[in-house]
């Protein structure tokens, strides 16, 4: 019998056991990676397109493209495919990043076979339809409308900008127009021009037997995309400005956004960042919650992250203020980063927040569709497949004399970019 009076024995966690996926080099360029588990009888298929915002000539353009394909195609109106849907219980959507577009089919995995045929129908066979398309772009402009009105978007939009420039793709959000002269067209040259099957990669995970693994590898073979498979570069923009305010005179709080670029998710000092942002602002424990949440009660949350894209990462600081109090967070955050450069983090503070990382990433990794988003992501940003078992042994090895070096290196004081939306204080 259990006994209750005794505490579970604690376990060092030494390394990870990723399930490594069974890949496909299929006929017509694109890879299938399969990863398999009979835990429940669902599947979920994602098809993932090099067709993101990095790629596109104007602001806007590949978001509706992504959303346009589900308005109709040649054999199904945009009512048919909602409809066979949610007949059969799934779900079918579209989520739209900075690097690629991504077309998720969730399902029992018995219906795939019926369902099939609606996603490689939509992927492939598009017809952009007047009417539906006046209406997307209309509900976009209302939706980038109510958000513009938000003082974090506002805040995170003008940050971004200025670490990146006004116009480079891992700009977040939308100028206030920007959808205003997007016709059609645009969107429907944009997908023959970035969808292709030569770098699609389609990652099915989840019960798959021996019969369904030969239909998906022979119907997704099917698919013939042959957009422009040539790489991009973007030309880097030279910013000197520091800070922006974004004025809002009716509000009484301040959206703050802090941060710069940091280097690349496969660089050699990435995981060890993850662990510096960790302490500074990752979790409910950090200092900038102690600090500025419970000891100065200047705002409910506060928090900073790490945001890895495939051509850069982002460090940033976010919280909401009092307008009256906003030069006083901003000092404070200062504070706390020159705390970080000049002393060393007691030990019990680290080894609390190395537990704290090390839980939350296996909890992380607890069912299989979480285990191939983590796959997923090595394969995308072409990361060796030891890379977390790198990052359980980084936690557990990184030392405080490491991360007060990090922090001087990749924290200094005047190359963060301010971006505040808000009341200005009195």
């Amino acid at each position: 019998m259990l006994d209750r009076t005794k505490a579970p024995e604690i376990h060092e966690i030494e390394a990870v056991t990723l399930q490594i996926a069974e890949v496909s080099h299929l006929s017509n360029g694109a890879r299938l990676h399969f990863i398999k588990s009979e835990t429940q009888p669902v599947i979920r298929l994602d098809f993932v397109f090099k067709a993101g915002k990095w790629y596109e000539d104007q602001a806007g353009v590949a978001d509706l493209t992504g959303k346009m394909l589900f308005e109709g195609s040649m054999n199904y109106t945009a009512k048919q495919i909602a409809e066979k849907v949610a007949y059969y219980g799934a779900s079918f959507e579209n989520n739209h990043g900075y690097d690629r577009s991504e077309f998720t089919l969730y399902c029992l995995s018995k219906y795939v076979p019926e369902l099939l045929p609606l996603v490689l129908d939509v992927l492939q066979n598009p017809i952009f339809p007047t009417e539906e398309f006046e209406l997307l772009r209309k509900r976009n402009q209302q939706n980038l409308k109510v958000q513009r009105q938000k003082n974090n978007y506002l805040a995170t939009h003008s940050f971004t900008k200025l670490v990146y420039g006004e116009t480079h793709p891992y700009v977040f959000g939308l100028d206030e127009h920007a959808l205003d002269n997007i016709g059609k067209e645009a969107l429907s040259t944009f997908f023959k021009n970035r969808y292709s099957t030569e770098q699609l990669e389609v990652f099915a995970c989840g019960a798959i037997d021996d019969e369904l693994e030969k239909l998906l590898e022979k119907e997704i073979a099917t698919i013939q995309l042959a957009g422009d498979t040539v790489e991009l570069n973007m030309a880097e923009e030279i910013i000197t400005k520091q800070e922006d305010f974004v004025l809002m005179p009716e509000s009484l709080q301040s959206s703050i956004r802090m941060g710069k670029q940091f280097p690349l998710i496969g660089h050699q000092d990435y995981h060890k960042l993850v662990v510096l942002n960790e302490i500074l602002g990752g979790y409910f424990g950090s200092r900038l919650m102690r600090n500025i949440r419970e000891d100065k009660g200047y705002t409910y949350g506060i928090y900073s992250a790490i945001s890895p894209k495939e051509q850069d990462s982002l460090f940033f600081i976010g919280t909401d203020v009092n307008y009256q109090v906003t030069d006083k967070t901003i000092e404070e955050i200062r504070k706390e980063i020159k705390l970080l450069q000049a002393d060393l983090v007691p030990e019990d503070e680290l080894q609390t927040v190395k537990s704290y990382m090390l839980g939350k990433f296996l909890n992380d990794i607890a069912t299989i569709f979480e285990q191939c988003d983590r796959y997923k992501r090595i394969v995308l940003h072409k990361l060796p497949y030891e890379h977390y078992n790198n990052y359980i042994s980084t936690i557990r090895g990184v030392t405080a004399e490491e991360l007060r070096e990090l922090a001087n290196q990749y924290l200094v004081i005047e190359n963060l970019k301010t971006a505040i939306a808000g009341k200005r204080p009195d």
